[in-house]
């Protein structure tokens, strides 16, 4: 039985070899098993022959060992791989390992050439051994994000696209910053408003821009939290926030000029100005454009030039007025009657380099603003021809490099404007007119006084039509480069200083008008480049001094009308004939060959008039009347008018009491050759009939 059995089991293996070993018996729908790596893999792999082309494997997973004594297995069956669609004589063993030799092992036999035994499996573990058939396909690829072609694709394709988002992000910075807007305001319900329109949604308020403006420009404490939306502080802000297109950041080195500039333009109703103040857009849905030129008549030439429109997108330094150096800095803003109408704001002083600020002839009311003192290198400021109010600040003194000082004018003169609303303004009156319909007393203070002395490189002083009061300090003396000194049409009282004889430069003496007593000064020959002397209408009294008549460039000289004042209630001053300048007049006239204009009427000066008055052959104006002044005419003086003085081209003007003296007698001054003759008794003169 056991013979029979091993019999059975030997010829169960040979059919399995049979099977085995003949390439053609492979079952035409069996798949070839993969090969890698070029060697024959069992279990689980493919094998490859030595071109690297797929191969057919059977083996054996069992140990042949157990029938080693069988002489029918010394000669062990070999195991051929086979390459599809090669000959059996072309086909290459599979390079193997040699068996391990211990009958107990895995590992399947091996031929003495390299060649697989086939070994007998056991039905029972038939079931465990499983090999994976792969089929290979010669067109395939390896997966897709394995190609090399497609990752050095991918990461330029990455690449680009970073490139791309990052010159998206700088074009639009530049954009947000410079681009030029071109969307304008379609008129609908009429004209608009000066007031811009809701602010667009931006991320500039957190720029630092507010925080900057706030803390070096904002004056007297204040701060944007508790400033109204119609402040014009406010409305600055949001205009270089969201409507300036120049988009300054808050670091530009021009943000400080340019919002000042800004509230300037807002503060002083710039939609009201006569010229290039109007900023807004205009346009409809078929046209857009903004107005940003605009032409001015310059008074002097006769000539129209061309400027840039204030709050225009361009710069600052193109608007209508703006006066900047080379480096773009803000040197002067001469805005002289266009139609300004509103209080100075304060933050103009942080103008830092700001030499020169002339706003005269406008609608401005209000107070100076103290904070002028605090600009160094201001030089010139003219504010004449407003109606400003107030004391003036003591702070300006501070301002030591003046030269030109001009706040004449604030009180009696009018001027209309009209608000870019409709309403009027009228410096005749306090606040232009605004809220009530009190007279602007103009600006007060005791200006002269002693702290005049600060302003050292002061040339031109002019506070004439005001309501200052107060002496003229001898210190007046101390500014050595004072040229003009027009304070007229005031309340100055006292007398006049001494220390007016140490400015040898000044040219023009204007106080007039005055409530200033006492003689004139016996030094003030020593003002040797005085060119015009004007005290009349002031309580003045006494006789000309000598030295007046060393003034060789003396031109005019304006002595008439002096005043006398009750100082009882009711106070009450009259211009008398018997009350003023007294004595003769020298015959040192004679130096004064450059003299135009002589008036020295409503003075009880006598005597008479010396011949050497023909010296003066630039005479045009002779006025003696109403004084004690004797005829008869001297030839010499009648010998002018062939010149200037009562000419055929009636230039000159000669007035003398050559009128019947109350109205029967002999005239007081005979005189053939005067053009205006009045009654030295009655004082009426033909000009008054």
């Amino acid at each position: 039985m056991a013979e029979d059995g091993r019999k059975k089991k030997k010829k169960s293996r040979r059919n399995r070899r049979g099977r085995s070993t003949s390439a053609d018996a492979l079952d035409d729908e069996e798949q070839p098993l993969a090969i890698h790596n070029g060697e024959a893999e069992f279990s689980n792999s493919a094998t490859f022959n030595a071109d690297n082309a797929p191969v057919v494997m059977a083996a054996d997973s069992n140990n042949a060992s157990d029938d080693d004594d069988d002489p029918e297995d010394s000669q062990q069956p070999v195991l051929t791989l086979v390459q599809d669609g090669m000959d059996d004589e072309d086909a290459i063993p599979a390079p193997i390992e040699e068996p391990g030799g211990d009958g107990l092992d895995d590992t399947p036999a091996f031929t003495e050439e390299g060649l697989a035994v086939a070994t007998a499996i056991d039905a029972s573990a038939e079931d465990e051994y499983i090999y994976a058939a792969i089929e290979y396909d010669p067109d395939s690829k390896p997966p897709l994000h394995k190609n090399r072609r497609f990752r050095v694709y991918t990461c330029m394709a990455f690449m680009v696209v970073i490139a791309v988002v990052v010159v998206v992000v700088v074009y639009t910075t530049k954009s947000a910053k410079g681009t030029e807007t071109t969307e304008v305001e379609v008129l609908v319900n009429g004209p608009p408003s000066g007031t811009p329109t809701s602010a667009p949604t931006t991320n500039r308020e957190a720029s630092g821009i507010r925080e900057q403006v706030e803390a070096g420009i904002l004056q007297r404490g204040a701060n944007f939290s508790t400033i109204p939306e119609t402040d014009p502080r406010y409305l600055a802000l949001d205009w270089i926030l969201h409507y300036d297109q120049l988009q300054l950041d808050s670091d530009d080195k021009n943000l400080y000029q340019r919002y000042v500039l800004a509230l300037l333009a807002f503060a002083l109703d710039s939609l009201a100005w006569l010229g290039c103040g109007e900023h807004r857009k205009f346009g409809n849905v078929t046209e857009n454009f903004v107005t940003e030129d605009c032409q001015v008549k310059n008074i002097a030439t006769e000539q129209f030039e061309s400027h840039k429109v204030w709050l225009s997108s361009t710069e600052e330094c193109e608007w209508y007025g703006v006066i900047c150096s080379s480096d773009e800095v803000v040197r002067g803003v001469e805005l002289m009657g266009n139609g300004l109408i509103g209080e100075i704001p304060p933050e103009i002083s942080q103008l830092r380099f700001l030499q020169y600020l002339a706003l005269n002839g406008n609608c401005l009311f209000g107070t100076i603003p103290p904070e002028f003192g605090m600009m160094p290198n201001l030089l010139s400021l003219e504010l004449h021809g407003n109606g400003l109010s107030g004391e003036l600040p003591s702070e300006m003194y501070d301002a030591s490099k003046l030269q030109l000082f001009n706040v004449a004018m604030q009180y009696g003169f009018s001027n209309v404007c009209y608000k870019s609303n409709g309403a009027y303004v009228n410096t005749l009156f306090q606040g232009g007119g605004l809220t009530a319909r009190n007279f602007n007393p103009g600006l007060w203070g005791n200006v002269l006084d002693e702290n005049v002395t600060k302003w050292k490189s002061m040339k031109g002083l002019h506070l004439f039509d005001n309501s200052f009061t107060g002496t003229i300090g001898e210190g007046i003396g101390d500014l050595k480069y004072l040229v003009f000194l027009r304070a007229h049409n005031n309340v100055f009282q006292g007398y006049l200083p001494y220390g007016l004889e140490k400015l040898k430069k000044l040219r023009e003496v204007y106080l007039y008008k005055n409530e200033l007593y006492d003689s004139i000064i016996p030094t003030i020959g020593d003002m040797e480049d005085l060119e015009d002397l004007r005290l009349h209408e002031n309580e003045m009294y006494g006789a000309i001094p000598d030295s007046l008549y060393n003034l060789r460039k003396l031109k005019k000289l304006w002595l008439q009308d002096t005043v006398f004042c009750d100082r009882e209630e009711p106070y009450e001053c009259t211009t008398e004939s018997d009350y003023g300048f007294e004595g003769t007049i020298s015959k040192e006239i004679g130096n004064l060959k450059k003299l135009q204009m002589l008036l020295i009427n409503n003075n009880p000066l006598g005597g008479t008039l010396p011949t050497e008055i023909g010296l003066c052959e630039n005479l045009a104006i002779l006025h003696i009347h109403k004084t004690n002044l004797k005829g008869p005419a001297p030839r010499e003086m009648c010998g002018l008018r062939d010149k200037k003085l009562n000419n055929e081209a009636d230039m000159g003007v000669v007035y003398a009491d050559c009128r019947p003296n109350n109205r029967t007698q002999d005239p007081f001054f005979a005189c053939d050759c005067c053009t205006d003759c009045c009654d030295h008794t009655t004082k009426v003169c033909i000009a008054d009939d």
